[in-house]
């Protein structure tokens, strides 16, 4: 072989190796810097990643003194972000200057903290950039879940970054409760919780933190869901809680709770927390989704005066607007009452 057939063969070797990365599912560390401090994330990008595709983001962080990579055994969504076409992100806890731990941040009303709350909310929002303005990730669509202190500091996120995060999924873990009194001032926000009532971190009637109940009382009453909540055994001791969204269309609730179940994150969480935190956005429930409950429309087009029918009263309403803009019987919304609206309440005649 000469020297350009070499040359050729190498430059070829490269493109299919080039190909063949770009199509497989990339993951790496990203290193940022937020207001002077280098802070990391683990980033897994699915297969044939485009930023076109402005996917959807899920967040995922880590127990207390843990890291980003072990997150992954923790909850691994890879394969999910595949097939759903979102991107996997494991944030790193920074060393707080307490206990000299890798540790989410808290903050005490009275003032008592590790240090790393108030970085760690800046951690929060400079990732979300750094994901928007480099992966074209889709910034409505930010969820965020966690394990044990990772979880709790997730709850803060509900109450501190409901206008960046659009749903919630706290594992083994309760709201602080200094949270907890300090959270009115949020916006609704979706939440999935998944506790065992045997959890030692997080008592599941309530103790150093609120109960499991106080929780979804409260969150179903600022997110104006659905009650009462739709309840299934889905096996293994596991009952699921689901409040869909109400009028408002805002945000729906769900509460896993596992029977006897410890501080762990089970074997369903990544599939059930995907499967619901996705069914929304920053600006309600994801249209068509399950959770839509109330705010559905369920409005037959046509039916102008309400009575669930379309038929000669509704006929007689559009006659009556002939030629006008009157928005009620402007059925196609083209700003005028004439002959594609009778085409619209015909196709829709129920007599």
């Amino acid at each position: 072989m000469n020297n350009s057939q070499c040359s050729g063969m190498i430059a070829l070797t490269l493109l299919l190796s080039a190909g063949t990365t770009a199509s497989a599912q990339q993951q790496f560390t990203r290193t940022i810097n937020v207001d002077g401090l280098q802070r990391e994330y683990l980033i897994c990008l699915p297969v044939n990643f485009s930023e076109s595709e402005n996917m959807p983001v899920m967040m995922w962080h880590h127990g207390g003194g843990g890291t980003a990579s072990g997150g992954l055994f923790e909850a691994d969504f890879r394969s999910l972000a595949n097939s759903e076409r979102f991107i996997a992100v494991y944030a790193q806890a920074y060393p707080d200057v307490l206990e000299d731990c890798t540790c989410w941040g808290y903050e005490e009303a009275g003032g008592y903290t590790n240090g790393n709350y108030e970085i760690d909310l800046a951690y929060t929002s400079a990732m979300i950039d750094d994901l928007v303005a480099t992966y074209n990730a889709d910034r409505n669509r930010i969820y965020a879940g966690g394990y044990s202190m990772g979880a709790s500091y997730v709850w803060d996120l509900a109450c501190a970054k409901s206008d960046e995060i659009a749903a919630i999924a706290p594992v083994a873990a309760s709201c602080y409760p200094w949270t907890f009194d300090a959270c009115d001032s949020a916006a609704p926000i979706g939440i999935c919780h998944i506790l065992g009532t045997n959890d030692f971190y997080a008592p599941y009637d309530g103790g150093w933190v609120p109960s499991a109940q106080a929780q979804y009382n409260y969150w179903v009453a600022k997110n104006g869901s659905q009650t009462p909540p739709e309840t299934v055994s889905i096996g293994g001791g596991v009952t699921r809680y689901t409040w869909s969204a109400g009028e408002n269309c805002e945000a729906g609730y769900q509460h896993f709770r596992r029977q006897n179940g410890g501080h762990d994150v089970p074997g369903f969480a990544t599939s059930a927390i995907w499967a619901f935190v996705s069914q929304h956005t920053l600006d309600g429930i994801v249209p068509g989704s399950d959770l839509e409950g109330d705010c559905a429309d369920d409005s037959i087009p046509g039916d102008i005066n309400g009575d669930d029918r379309v038929n000669g009263i509704d006929l007689a309403q559009v006659l009556a607007q002939w030629g006008t803009n009157n928005a009620d019987a402007d059925l196609d919304n083209d700003g005028n009452v004439g002959g594609q609206d009778l085409t619209v309440l015909l196709a829709y005649w129920t007599g």
